[in-house]
């Protein structure tokens, strides 16, 4: 993982081992999160029972749902400008930012925590949605919590503390859940609801909020801590904005498939579709964790003017992602209907939709997934990045509009391939004609000279 200040000046041999390091520890974090998540799951469901456990997780979509805009997309910045800021020696503005952007965000927060704590009051007032009402009471502390502690990862991001970044929120905060479920559940059994359920779950996320603290504390360079604050609210606030939309759009884009095949065809067509669409999704773990170690490395280099070495740097890591899950996307094309029936013998109806999902993750891997969003971004052209993300969600609907009424879960894959491949290739082409940065894994046009001339 990339924690080291000599890591900032080492060569590209040394820089590519710690990348590739970060890498396989931001991935075994992830896996560790999807296990402590399949367990907890499987266990709330068990104790709480349908109702129980319905309220639970209604509670926490709403509360994925509204931690977006309470962090208004500072979450995003924060990762480009705290590498910037610390590349480029600004230790006030840094130190502003931090104390702007926390503030900003726990006012927000509080704020959209206290209007929905009210709605639900009144929506949900009659005696016998206590239990919902209770549940979503107390989901709403963990709106303000969620949001704070999304600040302080990435700011340990931006600092390129990478693993202890992930950390609280993928590990320490689920398996406080598991643990105290487990223990109410062994001692305490005829106390264990939905409400206090979600009582733990609040407690976990203090916990996990304080571990980011702390470790926040101890790697902040000691300039930061020193120097005088300088604030620039206006144009962080500008900056930030877009972001918040391009975040928006894209948990928006990963469900819109989802809801209109609800709607257009029914629950066993959901049913059948998630699942394949969950197993597709683990392709990109391999990515997903080189991106969250090379979005500030990225910054960096770039806010260092060191193009020709991020070229590299980026082109290499794209390579080795695609060639890592090329094997097993070819299972999944060909033999997914064995990997299906691991969920039950009905699910091997997905396999079409299955291997289509698959096909389109695997041109994703190679065309730069979330490379070129965070290039252009990175240059400042954030505001591209969300025009373009606006444009592919309306396309999206339309396509899951003409495709899944006649061709069900087949359609709704399609028309989710084809939006992100557009979306992708869109923003590919923006990052090499407005930045000179290619994002997909045939590089540059000029990777030799760069090569000679770095």
């Amino acid at each position: 993982m990339i924690e080291s200040d000599s890591q900032l000046t080492a060569a590209s041999g040394g820089l590519r081992a710690s990348l590739i390091k970060g890498a396989a520890g931001s991935f075994v974090l992830q896996v560790g999160f999807a296990g402590l998540a399949f367990l907890n799951a499987i266990i709330l469901a068990r104790v709480l029972g349908a109702q129980g456990y319905g309220a639970f997780a209604n509670a926490m979509a709403w509360v994925g749902l509204l931690t977006i805009p309470a962090t208004f997309g500072f979450g995003i910045l924060l990762v480009r400008d705290v590498a910037i800021y610390r590349a480029q020696y600004k230790w006030a503005l840094l130190n502003g930012m931090l104390r702007f952007s926390n503030s900003f965000v726990l006012l927000l927060s509080v704020l959209l925590a206290l209007v929905a704590a009210g709605i639900a009051g009144v929506i949900f007032s009659s005696p016998i949605q206590a239990t919902l009402r209770l549940t979503l009471w107390f989901a709403m502390l963990l709106i303000p919590l969620f949001a704070l502690s999304r600040l302080s990862e990435s700011t340990l991001r931006g600092l390129e503390f990478v693993f202890r970044a992930q950390f609280p929120g993928m590990i320490i905060r689920p398996g406080f859940l598991l643990v105290g479920i487990v223990v109410i559940q062994m001692y305490w059994p005829e106390h264990l609801n939905a409400p206090m359920a979600m009582a733990v779950n609040v407690g976990a996320g203090i916990l996990a909020l304080g571990a980011c603290v702390f470790w926040l504390k101890r790697l902040l360079p000691s300039e930061v801590k020193i120097v005088k604050a300088e604030y620039e609210p206006r144009p962080w606030l500008k900056a930030a904005f877009p972001m918040l939309i391009y975040g928006g759009m894209q948990i928006i884009l990963g469900q819109t498939d989802i809801v209109m095949l609800g709607m257009m065809r029914g629950a066993e067509d959901v049913g059948l579709y998630a699942v394949a669409h969950r197993v597709a999704f683990l392709l990109l773990y391999v990515t997903m964790a080189s991106n969250m170690i090379l979005a500030p490395v990225m910054s960096r280099l770039y806010a260092n003017k060191q193009k020709a070495r991020l070229q590299r740097i980026l082109t290499r890591a794209v390579r080795i992602s695609f060639f890592s899950i090329f094997p097993f996307a070819l299972i999944l094309i060909f033999w997914g209907d064995i990997v299906l029936t691991v969920f039950g013998d009905n699910f091997v109806n997905a396999q079409s939709a299955l291997a289509i999902l698959s096909i389109g993750r695997l041109v994703d891997v190679f065309i730069g997934v979330g490379t070129g969003a965070w290039m252009l971004t990175v240059a400042g052209e954030e505001r591209t990045v969300a025009h373009v993300f606006v444009y592919v969600v309306f396309i999206n609907v339309i396509l899951n509009f003409l495709l899944i009424p006649p061709y069900g879960i087949i359609g709704a894959a399609l028309a989710s391939v084809i939006s992100l491949f557009m979306s992708k290739i869109v923003l590919a082409v923006n990052a090499a004609k407005k930045i000179g940065i290619y994002v997909t894994a045939f590089g540059a046009k000029n990777n030799v000279n760069q090569r000679l001339n770095a």
